[in-house]
């Protein structure tokens, strides 16, 4: 099975919320799934940040599986698919966890397209397991110890760096989704081929983005999953929210992220046997 791997599509950053055509999805995404005259996958991951409205994330995801004739599309969700944006945003949901709960709901209300949220898909005999996960403050930890950070002091540095504070409703402290998440990701990762969260699983400065070396922003980009990725069932991990394109091995576990945009020019697959 190939499957290929995206992250923060941002729909509603390329696409007018309601005025998606097959053209203006061709024109956008061709480049990316068709690069020197290859096919699509057989399945697209898509590791989290699909947009900000639920109606046009279903409308796009549908169509880009029909465009592209993929069996499957796997997606977690990421951070900003919890974000409220605007007044209207914020008088449809009471808060930031209704809305997301309504977008899982609808992705795999779809024919063939799943969204991960601390469960187990099989498709052709391999099975995807995931859940959108969330940062913790490992980075800090392990690279600034000399700090001693509060939860106060990081909370402060989170608001004054994050929009994800911002933007959304009923989330007060940075980890407050991380401890939500992680019983999720403890209930799949040991039986899975292929592990899908939006945040990356490991804080080790090698397997971060080079561009932000040493910045202690990096805590938001990434938590301590080094005994997922040890213990792990899975041959590749795919992650999200770092707006990058690499891969590191962590405990012979293959980690990849690839996110829509000018530093990912092409679609990047993994090949897994189906049959383990």
């Amino acid at each position: 099975m190939i499957i290929d791997i995206l992250s923060d599509l941002h729909f509603d950053y390329y696409f007018k919320q309601f005025n998606n055509s097959n053209k203006d999805v061709k024109k956008v995404y061709d480049r990316y799934f068709l690069h020197d005259g290859r096919a699509a996958g057989d399945v697209l991951v898509v590791a989290g940040d699909l947009g900000h409205y639920n109606s046009q994330n279903i409308i796009l995801l549908k169509m880009i599986k029909k465009i592209y004739e993929y069996r499957a599309i796997i997606c977690v969700l990421g951070n900003h698919d919890y974000y409220l944006d605007g007044l209207v945003a914020r008088d449809d949901y009471e808060n930031s966890f209704i809305r997301a709960k309504e977008l899982i709901e609808l992705i795999n209300s779809q024919d063939g397209i799943y969204c991960l949220d601390g469960n187990i898909v099989e498709i052709e005999g391999v099975k995807f397991g995931g859940a959108m996960g969330w940062y913790d403050d490992a980075y800090l930890k392990h690279y600034h110890p000399l700090r001693n950070f509060s939860k106060k002091s990081i909370n402060d540095m989170w608001k004054d760096n994050m929009p994800d504070f911002s933007m959304t409703e009923g989330i007060e402290n940075f980890d407050d989704l991380y401890h939500a998440e992680l019983p999720k990701i403890e209930a799949v990762y040991k039986e899975c081929d292929v592990m899908v969260t939006h945040i990356n699983p490991s804080f080790q400065s090698e397997h971060l983005s080079k561009e932000f070396l040493n910045q202690q922003t990096n805590t938001f980009f990434c938590f301590n999953g080094h005994k997922f990725l040890r213990g792990t069932t899975a041959k590749h991990w795919i992650f999200g929210h770092t707006h990058d394109s690499f891969s590191y091995e962590f405990a012979n576990c293959k980690c990849h992220v690839n996110a829509f945009n000018e530093r990912a020019p092409t679609m990047k697959s993994v090949y897994i046997n189906n049959e383990g």
